[in-house]
């Protein structure tokens, strides 16, 4: 059973503000959809199968939740997995170069 997704608000942010930079900044439309494209396709991996990737613990004791990270490119998905609701909770998509723990610790304040 596929769980449902909510990207939040600072999420998708994240997400236009990537493929912003990869079209505008780098001229790299190309790029731009590529990582695109791997995006929704771990979104939809990570729904049917939302354990599959590992717990991030630098950020899982910054903001005292477990965060679960999947790599895409050079960027991360942190998601939160409530198996109850049978619901994944995307809270950050950044670069592996930025303070992800901080970041999301800061989201969640």
């Amino acid at each position: 059973m596929a769980y449902n997704v909510q990207v939040s608000n600072p999420a998708s942010r994240d997400l236009d503000e990537a493929i912003s930079y990869l079209t505008r900044e780098l001229c790299a439309p190309g790029a731009a959809k590529s990582l695109l494209d791997a995006y929704e396709d771990k979104l939809r991996l990570i729904s049917d199968n939302p354990l599959l990737f590992g717990v991030d613990i630098d950020v899982s004791e910054a903001v005292g939740k477990q965060v679960r990270k999947c790599q895409v490119k050079h960027y991360g998905i942190y998601y939160l997995v409530d198996e109850k609701e049978s619901l994944i909770q995307v809270v950050a998509f950044t670069h592996y170069l930025r303070d992800t723990p901080t970041i999301i610790r800061v989201r969640q304040h």
